[in-house]
């Protein structure tokens, strides 16, 4: 029996860059729960009828047009987030982020890098519990990949 290959989901590590030259990555305290990354194709589609058979039911045919990266985190707030994450967010301008799956290349590890725009930001609360934090980015342009060395 071949068992899957599998990594702890810490090892999901959503890294922003500070805009220095050179740029230093750094993991924010905020996301320490759950985090993601998302790859979506749109395409567009046309039907195409069947000449010999105009009555026959048309199949569709999909070119992929466009790419694009969103990655999510979440986690318990750290209160020291909350200003960056605001003024990403109200700003014009993107940062770059790298989500690392930091496992050797060996076993598939793979950092994707790319310019992000912060499209949601949200602070929660309950009585008795501790404030939360989400993020939601957008990529912004190409996203990038390369094996984690």
């Amino acid at each position: 029996m071949a068992e899957v290959k599998h990594a702890r989901g810490v090892k999901l590590l959503i890294k922003v860059g500070d805009g220095a030259d050179p740029e230093v990555f750094a993991a924010q305290c905020s996301i320490n729960a759950e985090r993601g990354i998302t790859f979506t194709a749109g395409a567009n589609e046309q039907e195409i009828p069947d000449c010999a058979d105009p009555d026959a039911i048309a199949w569709i045919v999909r070119e992929k047009t466009n790419l694009s990266v969103s990655i999510t985190g979440s986690g318990v707030l750290d209160t020291s987030d909350v200003q960056d994450f605001y003024d990403w967010l109200t700003g014009e301008d993107t940062k770059n982020v790298k989500v690392v799956v930091d496992v050797p290349s060996a076993d598939g590890g793979v950092v994707f890098t790319g310019a992000f725009h912060l499209t949601e930001f949200s602070i929660t609360g309950n009585r008795g519990e501790k404030m939360q934090a989400s993020i939601s980015l957008a990529s912004s342009g190409a996203v990038t990949s390369a094996a984690n060395t």
